[in-house]
């Protein structure tokens, strides 16, 4: 990882891609728990949790917000 990338901000509200399972998720940050970043997807399906506990290391904020 980039040092960039470590020292990204990440704030709720914003739009990020998560890394999960080899392939990126778009979300919206909902909350921040430690080293942890709480995640709303943009689109889910229905058997999927709408919330998701991503690691900040696997979450890159995107341009815009919600």
């Amino acid at each position: 990882m980039s040092n960039d990338q470590q020292n990204a901000i990440i704030e709720p509200g914003m739009k990020v891609s998560v890394r999960r399972s080899g392939r990126n998720r778009i979300g919206v940050v909902i909350r921040l728990q430690g080293d942890y970043v709480v995640v709303r997807w943009t689109s889910s399906d229905l058997a999927e949790t709408d919330e998701y506990h991503a690691h900040r290391a696997d979450v890159t904020p995107l341009a815009g917000w919600l």
